[in-house]
């Protein structure tokens, strides 16, 4: 016992230890604590009551040491609970089919614009902004979402966006012009899957944490699967049940992002038990970090958020209507729309096991790809055959499933687990952006010129500046590499 402790205690407890024990010759023997003795109010000092008082409270705040000590052990059993391998491979595969579903969506749009151009005898300005406000939104609702998710986590938002959003295709069915299309479509639905499409990347990064940017690579593979499988059942359906019937049973089939979430809000819950994962993304986490803003370096990637976004997806959105102005049949731009998609998949699949395989940043991957993709882009222009149509398609989606294989990647590369979040919501903000400018200069632009060349021209232009920009990013990290010694080139 200390001797601050001697001297708050009476002497008639002085001789006791804190666990009630007395010391004769060093050795501790029990003793029964004495009868306390009763004092009336009068005969009391006050020096006696201060001891008194300082004696009960050393022994509670001993106790709270001893019930702390506890609490913090069974911490640790806490955080044993991990999620079962087995949901944490369910949990991404939800994650791939979610990107799948909105992603998807938005591609087969394309092949609903030409035939809401001939059904509704609409202006190609006004039927583009459905695709435009959709591809926009996606992009940027996920950072709308951020209040949400914060409260109540990825999972539960993803359910919620998804039910709304399908809720809007299908009641667009029943739409009698252009404009409510768009509204329930374009910004309805595309506000509610952007939750759908930026959830599943932070929560597949998180679950698999020592795997992040495997993970992350491997399920960006659903937007390129999306392409592929969403175009061509939005064909069938056209052919079977018109535009209407079509989107009715597209609406049903984005259902399918429910479960989805609801695979996440299990993965959610046990990362909820565990005490040691506060910065757990998948749990409840903001998107926005306006500290990013100061650097020079983040407004580069931004920029080029918005140009990737302009001209990589051109092709996607218009090769249906520009193969008919070229007087091929709408069939024949759906088959392009599905062999970019088939391409988008091998690409993406090139892009995941290049991070395995290839020792450099996917920052360095990006920059070469969108120059193949200007390639692209020129056949379109100068290339009126059919031959040079499908080469322009083929080439287009390998690129394109090689770079969006990487962006995500190259964001968490870049700011690491901390900003990935954040950093990756804002470039997606920027995308649509790009999204939006892109269709509606598409559209407007073969309104007025009657056709898209003016579209796929500029496209060339702000593909290499991409790539410019983006190997100068390279080369500045690596410098700033061998000045600190530790970031990743």
């Amino acid at each position: 016992m200390s001797e601050e402790k001697r001297r708050l205690l009476s002497s008639e407890f002085e001789h006791y230890t804190d666990s009630g024990k007395e010391e004769e010759n060093g050795v501790d023997i029990e003793k029964e604590w004495p009868e306390p003795v009763m004092y009336n109010a009068a005969e009391a000092s006050s020096s006696w009551r201060e001891r008194e008082k300082a004696f009960v409270e050393n022994l509670s705040f001993e106790y709270n040491d001893k019930i702390s000590d506890n609490s913090t052990e069974e911490g640790h059993n806490v955080s044993n609970n991990e999620v079962p391998f087995v949901i944490k491979l369910l949990v991404v595969f939800a994650c791939l089919v979610s990107i799948l579903i909105s992603m998807g969506f938005g591609y087969s749009l394309s092949v609903l614009y030409a035939q809401l151009i001939r059904v509704f005898e609409a202006d190609r300005s006004l039927v583009a902004l459905n695709q435009s406000f959709f591809e926009a939104l996606l992009a940027v609702g996920g950072a709308l979402w951020s209040f949400p998710v914060s409260k109540i986590g990825y999972g539960y938002c993803i359910i919620i966006g998804g039910v709304v959003g399908s809720i809007c295709v299908a009641v667009s069915s029943l739409a009698v012009n252009v404009p409510t299309i768009i509204i329930l479509v374009g910004i309805m639905s595309g506000a509610s899957f952007g939750i759908v499409y930026m959830g599943p990347f932070v929560v597949a990064g998180d679950i698999f944490d020592n795997q992040k940017a495997a993970v992350i690579g491997f399920v960006s593979i659903g937007s390129s699967l999306g392409q592929f499988t969403m175009s061509y059942f939005m064909e069938l359906c056209i052919e079977a049940y018109n535009w209407n019937g079509a989107l009715m049973v597209i609406g049903a089939i984005c259902l399918n992002a429910v479960p989805c979430g609801m695979l996440m809000v299990i993965a959610q819950r046990y990362s909820s038990k565990d005490v040691t994962n506060k910065t757990s993304a998948s749990a409840k986490q903001s998107l926005f970090k306006f500290s990013l803003f100061k650097e020079k370096l983040f407004w580069l990637l931004l920029l080029n958020s918005v140009i990737l976004a302009f001209t990589a997806l051109a092709e996607s959105r218009f090769i249906v209507d520009l193969v008919e102005l070229k007087g091929f049949e709408r069939q024949v731009g759906s088959f392009f729309i599905s062999m970019i998609g088939v391409t988008n998949l091998i690409g993406g699949l090139m892009g995941s096991v290049s991070k395995v395989m290839c020792k450099i940043s996917s920052a360095t991957h990006m920059g070469y790809w969108i120059l193949v993709t200007a390639v692209s882009h020129g056949l379109v222009v100068y290339v009126d055959t059919y031959a040079g149509l499908l080469a322009a398609s083929l080439i287009n989606g390998l690129c394109i499933g090689n770079i969006y294989a990487h962006v995500a990647v190259a964001m968490y590369e870049i700011y690491g687990t901390e900003d990935y979040a954040p950093s990756f919501a804002t470039w997606n903000v920027l995308k649509g952006v790009g999204n939006f400018l892109g269709g509606y200069f598409g559209g407007y632009t073969s309104e007025t010129t009657g056709n898209y060349d003016l579209l796929f021209q500029v496209s060339i232009i702000l593909s290499i500046f991409y790539s410019i920009s983006f190997i100068g990013i390279v080369i500045y990290r690596k410098f700033k590499a061998k000045q600190n010694g530790y970031i990743k080139i």
